[in-house]
């Protein structure tokens, strides 16, 4: 396929709504898969400053790089838009094994900025698995995304479906120059079999689940166009009433770049639409250019009830963007991600973690675990697990489906107990109380060595009972 030659894709007339599937989310040729290994599914984060990215190791990788960074003496042009290509190309060749096709005029992603948000999104997947498997990620966890506004590069979907292979992702693009390039960068790297890809209109909602034909998604991203107006992306192009001018050049056009209302006004539809899908989608989540911008989405949120949102930033140097996703859910992300430094407190969620550290000291190695052991499971739990064996504290996860930590709950048991010794049918009791839906899940873990209890809220949507339970439990 030659560069800029898009008439070999398979580009159906467009109409209201183009629409690409892309197969069951199987490959169905073992020989296109391009090579995966968990090094991609578990990989960190680039380091927070830009300038700390590896170029020896780039231009060892790629040789078109290393043409570029030996004819500039190792003194890269960021205000050269060839730079900033060349730059991304060998990021995604080297780190990702991607390739990466692009136009003049659409926007050239910064791979570091990109990946932080993707490598987000896994961990608020992985931090909500459904089986409480919250320590470690689950490479047999089948999950499909959205991509609202894919562009040109598709970098989101494609650094989603490269490093877990298990995902499938939908792309939506509004316009057909960046809907079309986003289509050729996937069959490029052989990822089309596990993409939906569907070109939108205005009238169309952010979130067509109708149109791509799924009834739920675990998730949604997007990187929305952060601007007001034409004259608003100048003026921030240009540096002005910044302390230092942009340190790349931005190639991004108008339509990717600006909408009515800016960034608050694009996320406040997907919240609208999220108001009437509800628990169709898991989490629903953008980036957000202005601290302003994620104030007032989650004043939204606040406004209509919903406690269980999620914050984060994304901090390259010069650029800072900020993250927030909300879910009508009851999966209940680990406080450590949702609830990370430098965030405002009026902005963070309610923690979902309690910890309790003991007086006691010396004590016999397995005491305190012992202890907690038989406390939680002297109590009627719908399920319990526990595992002394678990590296590095002991960890036991239940679930409940009412108040069993409280004093009258306990007396009921009781006697429920004597009545059913009287001649009730226990049969009937039990089916009845598995049919009972869970309100609290949670997570204990026990670290011997430093006397120290830690209880996680994994699933409900009462912070009352998640509060009782922890006040109950630490008495």
């Amino acid at each position: 396929m030659e560069n800029g030659d898009l008439a070999s894709l398979p580009i159906p007339p467009f109409t209201h709504l183009q629409r690409y599937w892309f197969g069951d989310g199987e490959y169905k040729d073992s020989a296109t898969i391009p090579p995966f290994s968990d090094e991609f599914a578990t990989r960190l984060p680039y380091a927070e400053k830009f300038e700390a990215c590896d170029f020896n190791a780039l231009a060892k990788g790629d040789p078109a790089f290393k043409e570029l960074w030996e004819k500039t003496e190792g003194r890269l042009n960021f205000q050269d838009p060839a730079t900033s290509v060349a730059l991304a190309k060998a990021i995604l060749k080297v780190d990702f094994n991607l390739k990466l096709e692009l136009p003049d005029d659409r926007l050239c992603p910064p791979i570091p900025n990109r990946f932080s948000y993707v490598y987000w999104i896994q961990r608020l997947i992985d931090g909500t698995d459904p089986d409480y498997n919250i320590s470690d990620w689950n490479p047999n966890r089948k999950v499909i995304g959205l991509d609202i506004g894919t562009g040109a590069s598709a970098i989101y979907t494609m650094l989603c479906l490269q490093t877990r292979i298990k995902w499938t992702m939908c792309a939506t693009d509004i316009d057909k120059k960046s809907f079309d390039w986003a289509v050729r960068n996937l069959a490029i790297n052989r990822l089309a079999t596990r993409a939906k890809m569907i070109q939108t209109i205005d009238s169309n909602p952010l979130i067509p689940l109708q149109h791509l034909n799924v009834e739920t998604l675990d998730f949604t991203m997007c990187n929305p166009p952060f601007f007001n107006n034409p004259y608003e992306m100048r003026a921030s192009l240009r540096g002005d009433n910044k302390a230092a001018p942009p340190n790349s050049i931005c190639t991004g056009a108008e339509v990717e770049m600006v909408c009515p209302g800016g960034d608050l006004g694009f996320v406040t539809r997907i919240f609208e639409e999220s108001l009437i899908l509800g628990e169709k989608v898991g989490w629903y989540t953008s980036l957000l250019g202005k601290l302003d911008s994620a104030k007032a989405i989650i004043a939204l949120l606040k406004n209509h009830d919903i406690n269980n949102w999620v914050v984060g930033v994304i901090d390259m140097g010069k650029t800072k963007r900020w993250i927030v996703g909300w879910s009508f859910g009851d999966r209940r992300p680990p406080t450590s991600f949702a609830r990370p430094p430098g965030i405002p407190h009026e902005l963070l969620p309610l923690a979902t973690d309690y910890r309790i550290t003991l007086p006691v000291k010396n004590h016999d190695d397995g005491f305190l675990a012992n202890a907690v052991a038989d406390i939680l499971s002297s109590l009627k739990w719908k399920s319990w697990k526990w595992d002394r064996a678990k590296v590095p504290a002991a960890c036991g996860i239940g679930e409940a489906t009412k108040n069993v930590w409280n004093r009258a709950f306990r007396r009921q048991v009781e006697r429920e107990a004597r009545r059913l010794a009287a001649g009730g049918n226990p049969d009937v009791e039990m089916k009845a109380a598995e049919e009972e839906k869970v309100v609290m899940a949670f997570r204990v873990r026990v670290w011997e060595s430093e006397s120290l209890v830690v209880a996680d809220w994994l699933r409900g949507t009462d912070h009352v009972i998640w509060e009782s339970f922890c006040v109950s439990y630490e008495r």
